[in-house]
């Protein structure tokens, strides 16, 4: 003899299931593929954004940036005798850091990763039957300028 609630849990599973799809897709974000965990808060107007993040294991902070003046700065969220202030943390521009092709990095610099491009551009070409890249312009990335003398005005 056939157990009478077998049916009954199959169909409480099926409806279940179903009514987990039709939240799926009639989700209204089903588009963003970003994980609401990794939403950060971003305000900003007129080029001036500002978002909260880490500083280190214990402190907060508030990172604002404007793009129409290249600068940002950070104030950290301080809480002193249980009220929270902010307390200016760092500030500079970086007009003039693009311009700078190698400063303080690690391996691969700039010039490591553009002979690694060069040299499989090369194995491709040789592979195809074409010549090799002629110049460094060929190597930058489309819409990229070169580098630029930082004596001269950035604008």
């Amino acid at each position: 003899m056939r157990n009478r609630s077998t049916p009954i849990a199959q169909w409480l599973i099926a409806a279940s299931l179903g009514a987990i799809a039709a939240t799926l897709i009639t989700r209204s974000n089903i588009g963003d593929a970003t994980a609401f965990a990794q939403n950060a808060p971003v305000a900003g107007a007129r080029g001036v954004f500002a978002f909260t993040g880490q500083l280190d294991g214990e402190h907060q902070g508030l990172f604002m940036l404007d793009i129409e003046q290249g600068t940002i700065w950070v104030y950290e969220i301080e809480s002193n005798g249980g009220t929270r202030k902010l307390k200016l943390t760092a500030s500079r521009s970086w007009l003039y850091d693009r311009y700078l092709k190698n400063f303080n990095c690690l391996p691969p610099t700039y010039k490591d990763v553009q002979e690694l491009v060069a040299r499989e551009r090369a194995q491709y070409s040789a592979l195809r039957g074409e010549s090799g890249i002629a110049d460094e312009s060929e190597m930058r990335p489309a819409g990229a300028k070169p580098a630029v003398d930082p004596s001269v005005s950035p604008n």
